[in-house]
């Protein structure tokens, strides 16, 4: 009697540390089940359940759809719906930008004043800041496109990130550099040359497109007074 008391009471026992551990769920499909000690921004730090003795392990958060933690709580990494803390901060769709993403390249048409199509080139450093390293973009008007036009030369510029929700995230840009443009006077075309300065804010959403609005200024030119034009922005980065 005392034999079958103390096997019921040790089945009980291991049923109990059974349960008592978290599921790790991969995005190939596969579960593991681990001891969770650490999750940080990029990675989550384990032992394995059958051995928590033994080594800690190390896994990169995107490569991983969620953690249920022992308690029953779920932590997803591809939503909003995370534990509280540094654990569950809420920019995990973008949480691999500056890692994973050095490089951007990014296709824009701009809608105003006028009209304009351009190309920049980013270097991602981490999920809120970039450095805009070149871009050139064309503009026009909408009521003299042949008489008219402007080539921006952007040579140095930076790009802010806000955290995300989801998996959109606000930006702020800033650029510096050159302006080329052409005035068709009827008998000749004319060269201007100005400096110039964009500043722009939006949002970025799925990684894959970008709205939002730009201000271009351009110094005057033969001493007249600077010149500015209003539009709005819909970018594709890749």
């Amino acid at each position: 009697m005392m034999k079958k008391i103390l096997f019921l009471a040790a089945f009980a026992v291991s049923s109990l540390c059974a349960n008592a551990q978290d599921v790790l769920v991969r995005k190939g499909g596969d579960v593991e089940n681990v001891k969770v000690l650490e999750v940080t921004p990029t990675e989550v730090k384990f032992k394995k359940s059958n051995n928590l003795e033994g080594p800690t392990f190390t896994e990169k958060r995107s490569n991983l759809i969620s953690i249920k933690y022992e308690n029953g709580e779920v932590q997803k990494f591809n939503d909003s719906s995370t534990l509280g803390g540094e654990a569950g901060t809420q920019y995990a769709y973008y949480q691999g930008y500056g890692k994973e993403k050095r490089m951007t390249n990014e296709l824009s048409f701009q809608l105003g004043d006028g009209w304009g199509i351009g190309y920049q080139l980013r270097r991602e450093v981490n999920p809120y800041f970039a450095i805009n390293i070149i871009g050139l973009h064309y503009q026009t008007s909408w009521e003299n496109p042949d008489k008219a036009g402007y080539f921006n030369f952007r040579i140095l510029g930076a790009r802010g990130y806000s955290p995300s929700w989801k998996w959109i995230r606000g930006y702020v840009d800033l650029n510096l550099g050159y302006t080329l443009g052409w005035v068709d006077f009827g008998k000749d075309i004319e060269d201007t040359h100005h400096f110039g300065l964009d500043f722009g804010v939006g949002v970025q959403v799925h990684k894959k497109i970008a709205i939002g609005y730009s201000l271009t200024y351009l110094t005057g030119y033969n001493g007249g007074s600077g010149a500015t034009a209003h539009y709005c922005k819909i970018a594709f980065p890749f």
